[in-house]
């Protein structure tokens, strides 16, 4: 996959193609649906296929939310992109000066001009430009004037609700895995590196990784979670700890991560942690005998459930 980050894309000589266009933050059961048809159409029609994202998330830059928080990490989209198949990976600097680009002129220079695009899927509920001016029904009449064709993709639901990440995000915050899994297609993951902690769960005899998220992760509730752990290609079984370590009277949130059948040094290493099932909340232990007790029962549920 040729991965392109330009906000003009007129230094490349590109194929002709199809893309799809979105933030695709999660990259959902309802995002899969557009990205599928893009790839189906693709090979119909003999084109390359591609995509056309933005960095920061449009929502960051005019949608008042300076702290946007994201289901996927910038590496996460672009290795899940590339493992479908795409041949393009278009990605645009989202900023105040683009937000405020007309609609008509974005499509004319950008995506006719530069990108070479013949093709345009997007979900019915599409917006794009300046206060949203872009909509499937301009979007159709500016690919009659540039010949382009347009392809509107109808949302996905579970019963009557649409799939979104709006709801996902709600569904992690509320620590709700199972409907979470059902929405995305797959269980939430969280990547990140490797940093120096305190050092306590060694002494205790149950070491731990600690993870600082590459991204602003929406993040679960404080707790004990069963999860998978990747690193360097291997999958290992672990319980994960969300919170503040109230035993020890910590201020600052951690994440600590303890794999029991993980041997080497995981320092400076980055990883990524899957959630499969909550074990139980984040509680204060009259000492460290309880804690660790608790712990080892953690790791037993957990070597259950996995």
């Amino acid at each position: 996959m040729n991965i392109i980050r330009s906000n003009t894309f007129d230094q490349y000589e590109l194929d002709k193609n199809i893309i799809a266009i979105g933030s695709f933050d999660g990259i959902h059961k309802g995002h899969k649906k557009i990205l599928d048809k893009t790839l189906t159409l693709a090979e119909e029609k003999g084109l390359k296929s591609g995509i056309l994202t933005f960095e920061p998330h449009p929502q960051e830059v005019v949608g008042g939310e300076n702290n946007h928080y994201y289901i996927n990490s910038k590496a996460q989209k672009r290795k899940i992109i590339k493992d479908m198949g795409f041949d393009y990976y278009f990605e645009m600097n989202f900023s105040q000066d683009l937000a405020k680009t007309p609609f008509d002129d974005f499509v004319r220079k950008i995506i006719v001009d530069n990108l070479k695009t013949k093709h345009i899927v997007v979900g019915s509920d599409f917006t794009l430009g300046h206060k949203g001016d872009g909509n499937i029904k301009k979007l159709k009449k500016l690919g009659k004037k540039y010949n382009f064709e347009v392809t509107a993709v109808e949302p996905k639901k579970i019963g009557e609700h649409k799939i979104s990440s709006s709801v996902i995000r709600d569904l992690i915050k509320a620590g709700r895995l199972d409907e979470l899994k059902e929405h995305l297609g797959k269980n939430f993951k969280i990547e990140g590196k490797v940093v120096e902690g305190f050092g306590r769960g060694r002494k205790l005899g149950i070491p731990t990784a600690n993870i600082k998220p590459s991204t602003n992760y929406i993040l679960p509730p404080d707790g004990v979670y069963a999860v998978y752990f990747y690193f360097n290609e291997n999958k290992y079984k672990g319980v994960v700890n969300f919170g503040h370590k109230p035993t020890f009277k910590d201020e600052n949130f951690t994440i600590e991560v303890h794999l029991p059948n993980f041997e080497g040094d995981l320092y400076e290493e980055y990883v990524e942690i899957e959630l499969v099932e909550f074990i139980r909340g984040e509680k204060e232990f009259d000492d460290v005998d309880n804690l660790v007790e608790t712990i080892n029962k953690d790791i037993l549920y957990m070597e259950e459930v996995l």
